[in-house]
């Protein structure tokens, strides 16, 4: 099991110090088009790790990646992502994977490694496990992968973002076709695809938001939150 990361960058690339993560989410915008420039190793390893500290229903970590940054591969990857330039352009592009099965086959490796570090008790993990395994196992798959996957990878988004790096989330592929190109297995979701790297000017506008007043409610939906 991986700890909490240690050794990672504490500044920006060019020396900067971190956006706050609020700095972060209010600065981050889908780019479409962007740099050649390369997201160093140890930024990117950064972000990946960070991506695998999102929390997950039982601690389950149903998500995989794909890290393509060759650049044949990013093209065949365009090629299956309805030939958006952006895939080819970023100099990393990550494949979110949610896997609908694989969690069953680490659930007892997982209960185990939580109940030595102190969660649970370690003569309970066999009927936690087999409780947490049932309760999931009663939902749909890919809308469960789905829900988690997402998690992570908007972690690692706006981990990207306070390391000063630009991304875009994308939707727009053919999952059967990604699949076959980059041998994800069967039972794999492709969930997104993240572009990560240093955006081409010019930056998106902020375009704005519904008023919280409309998309909040308080104790019942439709009692608009009053702020």
């Amino acid at each position: 099991m991986q700890d909490k990361p240690q050794n990672f960058p504490t500044t920006q690339a060019n020396g900067s110090p971190l956006k706050p993560l609020t700095e972060a989410i209010l600065e981050r915008r889908a780019t479409n088009q962007f740099t050649s420039e390369e997201v160093p190793e140890e930024y990117l390893n950064a972000i990946l790790r960070f991506g695998a500290q999102a929390p997950s229903g039982y601690n389950f970590q149903p998500w995989r990646f794909v890290v393509v940054r060759d650049e044949a591969n990013r093209k065949r990857l365009q090629g299956v992502a309805f030939n958006q330039s952006k895939v080819g352009e970023a100099p990393v592009v990550i494949i979110a994977v949610g896997m609908k099965e694989e969690w069953k086959r680490t659930a007892d490796e997982v209960f185990r490694e939580g109940a030595a570090r102190g969660a649970g008790k370690k003569e309970n993990v066999e009927s936690a496990k087999q409780g947490a395994v049932g309760f999931v196992s009663s939902m749909d798959a890919a809308m469960w992968v789905n829900r988690h996957t997402m998690i992570a990878l908007t972690t690692m988004m706006l981990v990207a973002e306070a390391y000063g790096f630009d991304t875009a989330p994308m939707e727009g592929f053919d999952a059967a076709s990604v699949k076959r190109e980059f041998g994800i297995p069967d039972e794999g979701e492709v969930v997104a695809l993240l572009a990560v790297g240093r955006m081409q000017p010019p930056d998106k506008p902020y375009t704005g938001r519904l008023p919280l007043g409309r998309i909040a409610f308080g104790e019942r939906f439709g009692e608009a939150w009053k702020e």
